[in-house]
């Protein structure tokens, strides 16, 4: 393997051309960064890869990097939004594999920044008292924050007694994370650990029932979580007031807007302008605003054909689009694992 620098952080890191290996999938450059990990990148993105945005490959290397501290090891495959899914022969060469804009739409918002960055940090130390000592240039990947912003993150997060910063000799940067810190940190591995049901919402149809048992429920197991869908649940309780409570017990919940059409519609006159051809499941919507509400993490699915029937008050949010249950079952699998801390 020869040595090259990487393409998302520009780290020497080992190389190995192109190849066709039995599959186009596997025709990209592989990269074995020392701190991006092992990343193969899709031969079509390897070809533009001079004209993507800076921006995106920090972004890009900032998630990798977070995937790698968090232990997670194997190839990473990187492919572009054309790409609708790997074959079988493809799937056992990558550990993890997303298009391009999924990867990228898992950077932190701006209010979930400072969190990923306290759990990252966490990470590095051994003892709560040990001090994490770092170039500011690492840092940065780690922190979600370019190098010439980092010195502003980290008084934002002394401002709010999160950590104290040490002594600082040139581009080295020193902190220790504060009791209020560790604080914070138990709350969140509390939040994110106590539950292992993941909550699916979706319309309840014999159509749709293949792909709950094909795509929806073994992705989710796959992932390390047990899937709950109110119908597969027996109780006594109203099933609003059930369907609340099953929110309230999960750890993340699941909101498929795949929805029937109009029954009408085949007869009624007027059915070319119609709007409401198919029926928006408002169950649907309700389940996700209220996990959003309790601030458990939501994840969008939707048929393909039905993208652009999402309201547009959700359609801000990044949508898993999918064909079939196998594609679904691989994206949703990805972005459970990607997100769900």
């Amino acid at each position: 393997m020869a040595n090259k620098p990487c393409a998302l952080c520009g780290s020497i890191s080992g190389y190995e051309d192109a190849q066709l290996i039995g599959t186009y999938a596997l025709s990209g450059p592989l990269y074995d960064c020392p701190n991006c990990g092992r990343y193969r990148l899709d031969r079509t993105l390897e070809q533009e890869w001079s004209q993507w945005d800076e921006g995106d490959k920090f972004r890009l290397a900032c998630l990798l990097r977070e995937h790698k501290l968090q232990g997670h090891g194997g190839l990473f495959g990187i492919f572009p939004d054309t790409r609708d899914s790997l074959s079988p022969s493809d799937s056992p060469h990558f550990a993890r594999w997303q298009r391009i804009s999924e990867l990228l739409s898992e950077f932190p918002s701006a209010t979930q920044l400072i969190d990923r960055g306290l759990m990252n940090l966490s990470a590095l130390v051994r003892h709560p008292m040990d001090r994490i000592k770092r170039p500011a240039k690492e840092l940065a990947f780690l922190m979600f924050c370019p190098a010439p912003n980092l010195g502003d993150q980290l008084a934002f997060m002394e401002e709010m007694y999160l950590l104290r910063r040490g002594d600082c000799a040139g581009s080295t940067v020193e902190v220790v994370i504060a009791p209020a810190g560790w604080e914070r940190i138990d709350q969140l591995k509390q939040r994110h650990g106590e539950s292992r049901q993941a909550f699916v919402a979706m319309w309840f149809s014999a159509e749709m029932d293949g792909l709950y048992r094909n795509g929806f429920a073994p992705a989710i197991q796959e992932a390390g979580y047990e899937p709950k869908r109110i119908d597969c649940l027996e109780h006594n309780n109203k099933i609003c007031d059930q369907i609340v409570a099953e929110i309230r017990r999960s750890r993340f919940l699941v909101a498929d807007f795949t929805a029937g059409s109009c029954k009408q519609c085949e007869k009624c006159e007027l059915r070319e302008g119609c709007k409401e051809k198919i029926r928006a499941r408002g169950g649907v919507y309700f389940e996700a605003g209220f996990a959003m509400g309790l601030r458990i993490p939501v994840i969008w699915t939707v048929r393909e054909e039905q993208i652009d029937e999402v309201h547009f008050d959700t359609r801000q949010y990044n949508h898993i689009v999918y064909r079939m249950a196998r594609d679904l079952r691989e994206r949703l699998r990805n972005r459970i694992e990607a997100t769900i801390h």
